[in-house]
């Protein structure tokens, strides 16, 4: 039950619209429907032209996944399963907030942010992979989804004691292995669209 209410805790945190209300304050204009037209924090700067709003929103997203996560685990009970149900209950959030008519960002800032309060071994994985990718191939959307996949495999094939360094609670590696298959399943179903595109894109460059 308590797994339940946590994941829906994390649910109502990481659907607050941070860069619908920040784009609304800031220049008058409805995100949704802007740009990209995704509610989040890269789509926040296309949209103002500030830097510094982009931070913003990055921040604020991922101060929602850090809230809930470490909520769950310091205040209510402390288990792993229930931070993990917390932060997967923020990303979900982000991504489809009810008060948007579920249409939200991408959760990468939410994961991230929820990360801090469990251990940051997937982040790690997840950056590194982002970064080496978009040097070779200088295309963030490329690189955001082939570090989406690749990440759970690199926590799955290095020896844990090398993930345990960055890990702040005491975590089976099996347990955080299952998490981070999580994590990247949750944040590929919200990159479909782009990976759609990529396809797209890639078949008429062949063809």
């Amino acid at each position: 039950m308590i797994i339940i209410l946590c994941f829906l805790a994390g649910y109502l945190v990481g659907s607050i619209p941070t860069a619908y209300i920040i784009v609304r304050w800031k220049a008058g204009a409805d995100i949704r429907e802007q740009g990209s037209k995704n509610v989040g924090a890269f789509n926040a700067f296309d949209v103002t032209k500030s830097r510094k709003t982009g931070i913003l929103v990055g921040v604020l997203d991922a101060i929602k996944g850090l809230t809930i996560t470490f909520a769950a685990g310091y205040i209510i009970d402390g288990t792993f399963w229930t931070q993990s149900m917390a932060l997967s209950g923020a990303i979900i959030g982000h991504n489809y907030p009810v008060w948007l008519r579920f249409h939200g960002g991408k959760g990468l800032a939410t994961a991230a942010g929820g990360s801090f309060a469990i251990g940051i071994g997937y982040t790690i994985a997840w950056c590194v992979t982002w970064f080496v990718l978009y040097k070779i191939t200088k295309d963030i959307l490329k690189a955001n989804v082939a570090a989406i996949i690749l990440a759970p495999f690199i926590i799955l094939i290095l020896p844990f004691s090398c993930i345990d360094i960055f890990m702040f609670n005491d975590i089976s590696a099996t347990d955080y292995r299952y998490l981070s298959f999580i994590i990247s399943g949750i944040l590929l179903i919200s990159h479909l669209d782009t990976v759609k595109n990529l396809l797209k894109n890639e078949k008429s460059v062949i063809f």
